[in-house]
Parts: structure tokens; sequence; C-alpha cells
């Protein structure tokens, strides 16, 4: 990584985490931002977190926290959940130090709406694209050393009243070549997540690898990564693992991963270093259904892996298939077995409203739900409605079919009452579908008819395979485990 100059090397840079729409302490430590600040100090800057979120900070308590530090730059993050919270800290430092502070922001919100944004908000001076580390260095060495940033690759800027986009910074290869995340900047002793799915064990967010190769139609992850999948090596990984583990003391783990088993050795290499050094630990992992074995299921176990999360999505083949999920409704029948048999928590994610869905397909995603649960009291299914975001292919899709306008701009003030009515950030489109309405999908769900059928339907599988009596005591057990839960 470059070194700024002894001109610029006492420069104080400001990483900032806007304010979320619901507090709580249940919450992670932004990793890219922690990765960001490590690469800025080996760059001799001098860099301080403000992370509004864990101090339940509103915007303008925001703004003059970061105004006290007296920065001479500040770089905020965003999702499209709190964008415009970012914004609105963005305008307020603006305002209040006169227009004398460098203001960039970046992150999966930002990289794709970088030249609307700045056409938007004048008071935001750069979006940077994509992978920040090396970017973000650049960017303020070229900005305080001479000013121009013409040579800066992977950002969004005004020159002479016009917007700027330079050539895209290709990824890091090497991930081993980053510092480790600067953990000594956040204030952890606020933080208090618990192990996902677990909800006992003091957690912490770690990733091993960056991108996933999948191209779903609704994931913005595919979009900021191109589908582009590096890794860190086993060793290197399992050093934060331990580093972590040993200096603050905590045991559970997060696996930020996408997709931590893309690549079988990989996920076998990680196993096998956290098995050799005996940590005491306990994590979750993202994986896929089409990407794992009992054999490696059972590595990941033995490895300390407690919960496991997958992405269903939906229960009609064709669906899946609209989507480009990749996977079959038989895989995921398969893998959910393996892992209640290996005592895994799972979590099974769903969403309704997905392009082409129609109440009969919402029937059968329903009914897969209903099935899934029914092997065992530790598998739980979490639905929801199918959000639009910015770059996916949905966006497109729904931009096509007219239930987004064609000019919709997102970061101008909005505000979705079909979000509001089914429960989820009104400020993010639904994806909604001319012949099936998100609110008539609710009042069908809700339907006693249609939780008798499902629970029905999702029984008989499990009575046709009834041979003896051990396996009438099994369907039993988990008959009476099935009913102390609800599909919610």
């Amino acid at each position: 990584m470059k070194k700024a100059n002894n001109l610029v090397k006492m420069k104080k840079i400001v990483l900032v985490i806007p304010p979320q729409e619901k507090f709580t302490k249940d919450y992670l430590p932004s990793l890219g931002l922690g990765y960001i600040a490590s690469c800025l100090e080996r760059a001799n800057y001098e860099v301080k977190i403000i992370d509004s979120h864990i101090n339940n900070f509103d915007d303008e308590q925001t703004i003059n926290k970061v105004l006290e530090k007296k920065p001479d730059a500040v770089g905020i993050t965003a999702n499209s959940h709190n964008r415009f919270h970012a914004i609105s800290v963005c305008k307020g430092i603006k305002r209040k130090s006169n227009n004398q502070i460098f203001v960039s922001v970046g992150g999966c919100h930002f990289s794709p709406t970088a030249v609307s944004l700045l056409e938007t908000i004048p008071e935001i001076d750069v979006v940077v694209i994509g992978e920040g580390e090396r970017t973000f260095v650049d960017l303020l060495n070229n900005y305080f050393q001479n000013k121009s940033l013409d040579n800066v690759l992977g950002i969004v800027f005004r020159k002479n009243g016009k917007i700027i986009k330079t050539s895209y910074r290709p990824f890091i290869k090497n991930l081993d070549e980053l510092p480790r995340p600067a953990w000594h900047l956040f204030e952890l002793e606020k933080y208090d997540a618990k192990l996902e799915g677990e909800d006992e064990t003091k957690s912490i967010g770690i990733m091993s690898s960056r991108g996933c190769p999948n191209a779903c139609s609704f994931c913005v992850n595919s979009i900021f990564w191109k589908r582009v999948f590096r890794r860190h090596s086993p060793r290197r990984f399992v050093d934060d693992v331990e580093f972590l583990h040993k200096k603050y003391g905590y045991r559970g783990f997060d696996f930020w991963d996408d997709t931590i088993t893309t690549v079988r050795e990989h996920i076998k290499g990680i196993c096998e270093e956290i098995l050799k050094r005996k940590l005491d630990i306990v994590w979750y992992a993202r994986a896929r259904v089409n990407t794992v074995d009992r054999e490696i299921l059972t590595l990941m176990k033995k490895a300390g892996c407690k919960v496991i999360g997958f992405g269903v999505e939906s229960g009609n083949p064709e669906i899946l298939k609209n989507i480009k999920k990749n996977i079959t409704v038989e895989q995921v029948r398969k893998i959910v077995k393996i892992c209640v048999n290996l005592n895994y928590i799972i979590k099974l994610f769903f969403m309704y409203n997905l392009p082409g869905e129609t109440l009969k397909d919402i029937r059968a995603t329903r009914d897969l739900m209903r099935e899934l649960k029914f092997y065992g009291s530790n598998v739980h299914v979490i639905p929801a409605f199918s959000l639009i975001y910015p770059g996916t292919e949905m966006e497109s899709m729904a931009k096509k079919e007219d239930c987004l306008a064609h000019d919709f701009n997102w970061n101008n003030p909005v505000k979705f009452t079909v979000s509001e009515k089914i429960g989820v950030n009104p400020t993010i489109p639904p994806y909604e579908q001319k012949q099936l309405k998100s609110e008539d999908i609710k009042t069908f769900l809700e339907s006693k008819t249609v939780q008798f059928v499902g629970l029905i339907k999702s029984i008989s599988p499990a009575i046709k395979g009834v041979k003896n009596f051990e396996d009438f005591q099994y369907l039993l057990k988990r008959g009476v485990n099935y009913l102390k839960q609800k599909v919610s």
C-alpha cells in the first residue's frame, strides 16, 4: 500500500457509520470500515471511527461528533436502508464546516448510484466505487498532495462542473496483503451481538473471502463484487480469528462470507486449521445447498460451526430458475435433513413475490417451509417480501415491468406505502407485480384454510415414510416439536 508523504502524514481522517432506523446493540462492527481504517493507518494517516448506530446518535449528533474531531477529510459508508441518514450527515458536515472538509462516500448503495448521487447532492465531493481500501488511500494522497483526482481509479467526482467517472480499479487479488481490520478503533465493549441463530455467545463478524460467483437476480453483492471470488489463505484467516479470540475474548464468530463453501478446499483448510490450533470457538456460516455434502458438513461441525444458513427463496423450481438461484428443491430437502442429523441450528431464508410468481407458487413455498420445519426443532425458516436494490437485475426487471419508475432516483427523498404496510423500511421499494400485490399475498398467507392445507401437505410425505414402529416414534417426536413452533 502506498504511504502518504511527510506533507500529509498528520492529516486526520474520520470514518463514519451513519444512524440506522432501528437501534439495537445486537449489532456487529463494520468490517469494511475496519479494513479501510487499517489501510489508512498503514499509510500514516490519523484515523478515527464514529459508529453512530452503536452510540444511538441521530443525524445532528453525528455531525457534531465528526466536527469535534476536526478532521481534514471524512469518509462515510452506507447501505440502501440508511442512505438518507448518510446524505443528511454529509450535508451537515459541509454546512457547519463552511465547506472546508473533504467529504467522500462509498459502500454497496452509493457505488451503483454514484452519478445520480453527485447530480443530486452537491455536498458530496467524491464517491468511491467498489472495493475501497486502495482507492481511498490513493484518493486522499492525491487530494492532499496536488488536489488532482484525474488519475485515481475507481471514483466518481466533479471537475469544472462536469461529473467524471474514472476507470474501475481492479480488485485486490491477494487478500492476505491487507492488514487486519483496525479493531482498536471500535468501541468493542458497546457491541452486544450474539451468535446469529443461537443468541447466547457474544460474537463478532469476520470474512475469509470476498464475492460470489453466482448471479441471483435479487442480490446486490453480485453487483458490488462483480461475481469475482477471492479468498484469504486458511492460515491467514484463522490467524485473524485467533487474534480476536485471544486478544478480545471472542468465542462466537459470524463468518460474513457470501458463501464460505464456494471452494471446497478453502472451507476444508479453514476447518483443519481451527482443529489443529484447538480453538474453542463456535461460528455461523452462510452456505448454498449445492456446495455442501455430509462429509464437509461433518468437518465444519467438528471445527465449531454451530449455525448454518441457506438461501432457499422459493418452493417452486421454475421460480428458482427465474431468479437464477441454481439450486433445486430436492437439494434443499437432502441437505437440511443432513444438517438436522448433525444437530446444526439451521436458518432457511425465503422470499415472497419474486418475478413471475403466482399465489400457487407462493403456496408451494409456504408448504416447503412447513415441511422443512417439520424435520426438526432446530430448523428455522425466515420468510420476507422481495425488495429491490440498486444495480440488481431485479431493479431492471421492475423498471421494464413498470413497477418502478424509469426515472426513479435512489437518492431523492421517497416513501413507499406498500413497504410500510408489509412491515419493511418504507424507503426501499418492494418488488410489486401488476398481477400480484404484496398486500394480497399477506392476506392469502394469513388465511386459516391455507394454513391448514399447508400443514396437511407438510405432514403427508413423513407419514408415507413410516414403515415400522421406530419410524412412527421419530414422526411423533417431530410432530410434537413442530406443534411447539409457528411459521412466522
